[in-house]
């Protein structure tokens, strides 16, 4: 198996393509350039020498990338992509093909290029009991759920996905490995849910030991496992059905003879009415937030209730399960991009019985400022900057939901009111400059950006091949460079992107190095 980082081939003297002879007085070899600097097809000029391509191209089937090292930028460039990119998953039970419907659910991340996650799904049977799915290179875990409930799915961890065709073979749990385990679940003592749950049997570490049923309107259910799957202990997950209120309880399952007990879920109280109204920090009402409920209510399930939106007058309502316990619920406020109130994450008192209601004031929405010149040091007035969520301010706390757009004034000045977090900070091409992109970190305390220029830029070219030699039009190429979060966690920072044309070639606007 050819490994994913095919190399990028310099092509001149080659004829694959001809370049647009550069403009008068520029250069026409590397030799006009000044030492460190490469004669590209609109002048000299120098690029990142550490450049990460992803190449994503579309077939009838699906939609695939394949990452590629650039290396050394240099003019021309050849990527080349296997002539096919494809995981042919073989599926067994018992030593023979199984034919019946199944759904492929896969989740992973590009090994070359950290935070670029990858996912795929499908569904279908094939008679030879081989699919072949479009793959995108990285490393996967892989769900296959045979329609059937009766065989459980199965899993597949740390799947390599490289370059070109990879063969997998997963085996499914055979008929006489199988058990069948049978329980009831109640809202609470001798009370069924109003709606059925789903059940679903789980590993410790989350993976499904079970297909995921609903039980009856009594609260009965069967789920078929393997014989080994207590080995180790289970964890029984009651999930509401959808649109109910209630709560997703876990169970733990140490061996078969919990299930001769009822699981009770315990959320058979009566909901607690939760309404209010969010004022921004000056006072004013706080509209179109998004506000919800989420802990442990009684019972000992997890609850979300929502989300709610707040109207013009800053009002809300929603309903909740009581809390199992004082400061097991939260309420949580998320104003809208423009406002100039920030989240709002505070405990919520539902204890049972009556309703709950109060007023709550939302936390500044810190600023982000800063200032962006021209490459000729002029102020680049009307410049449209965005800033966009990439990590948390901490751990604790969600991934702000948006981030926000703005345009320098005359002055080249710009604020932008975020949460508190990292961003990709971006100021987007124009004036055919290329976009320039880089991570800030915003405080609780905002932060004010020393001022910066945005660079002239460098078109890289390149034509996108397949092993045969074939062309590839309309691929989508991207151009990364690795950066590193506070917290030492690869994140891949965009360069630039192009599509190729009928020739495969695509042209790529990158901001030079000074």
């Amino acid at each position: 198996m050819r490994p994913a980082a095919l190399v990028a081939v310099l092509l001149a003297g080659c004829n694959l393509f001809t370049e647009p002879r550069p403009p008068p007085g520029s250069c026409t070899r590397d030799q006009d350039c000044v030492a460190g600097e490469r004669c590209y097809v609109d002048g000299c000029g120098k690029l990142p020498d550490d450049m990460l391509a992803a190449v994503t191209t579309s077939v009838p089937s699906g939609v695939s990338s394949v990452d590629l090292p650039v290396g050394p930028a240099v003019p021309n460039l050849s990527l080349v992509l296997p002539d096919a990119q494809l995981l042919a998953l073989s599926l067994r039970r018992g030593g023979a093909v199984y034919p019946a419907p199944v759904q492929l659910i896969a989740s992973g991340q590009s090994t070359l290029i950290g935070g670029l996650t990858r996912v795929a799904q499908t569904a279908g049977a094939e008679g030879s009991g081989v699919l072949r799915v479009p793959f995108s290179t990285g490393l996967y875990t892989l769900v296959v759920s045979p329609l059937d409930s009766s065989v459980p799915p199965a899993v597949q961890t740390a799947v390599g996905i490289d370059a070109g065709v990879t063969p997998l073979t997963m085996d499914l749990i055979e008929v006489g490995r199988l058990q069948t385990l049978a329980g009831i679940v109640l809202a609470g003592p001798g009370q069924p849910e109003p709606a059925p749950p789903d059940v679903q049997l789980l590993a410790p570490d989350g993976r499904p030991l079970s297909a995921r049923r609903t039980a009856a309107a009594s609260g009965v259910f069967q789920l078929s496992v393997g014989t080994s799957a207590l080995v180790g202990g289970a964890v029984l997950q009651v999930t509401p059905a959808a649109g109910v209120l209630g709560a997703v309880a876990t169970f733990p399952v140490p061996d078969a003879a919990r299930f001769g007990q009822p699981f009770i879920v315990g959320d058979a109280v009566p909901p607690v009415l939760v309404s209010g109204m969010l004022l921004g920090p000056e006072g004013g009402p706080v509209a179109g937030a998004t506000v919800y409920v989420q802990g442990t209510v009684q019972g000992g399930g997890s609850g979300n209730t929502g989300p709610g939106r707040s109207a013009d007058d800053g009002t809300f309502v929603l309903q909740t399960l009581p809390q199992a316990a004082a400061g097991t619920l939260e309420l949580w406020a998320i104003p809208p991009p423009e406002s100039s109130a920030g989240l709002l994450r505070t405990t919520l008192l539902v204890p049972s019985g009556s309703p709950v209601t109060g007023t709550w004031t939302c936390p500044p929405r810190p600023s982000l400022r800063g200032t962006v010149f021209l490459p000729d040091g002029g102020p680049y007035a009307g410049a449209s900057v965005r800033a966009d969520p990439v990590a948390p301010a901490d751990p604790a706390l969600p991934l702000p939901p948006a981030g926000s757009p703005g345009v320098a004034s005359e002055s080249g000045t710009f604020a932008l009111r975020l949460d508190p977090g990292t961003y990709q900070l971006e100021v987007q091409a124009a004036r055919g400059l290329p976009a320039l992109r880089s991570l800030v970190q915003v405080p609780s305390s905002g932060a004010q950006l020393d001022p910066f220029q945005v660079p002239t830029g460098r078109s890289l070219t390149a034509r996108v091949l397949r092993d045969a030699g074939t062309h590839v039009s309309q691929a989508l190429v991207s151009i990364y460079r690795q950066v590193l979060l506070e917290d030492g966690t690869p994140h891949a920072l965009l360069l630039g992107q192009g599509v190729s044309d009928e020739s495969g070639t695509v042209r790529i606007l990158l901001p030079q190095q000074q």
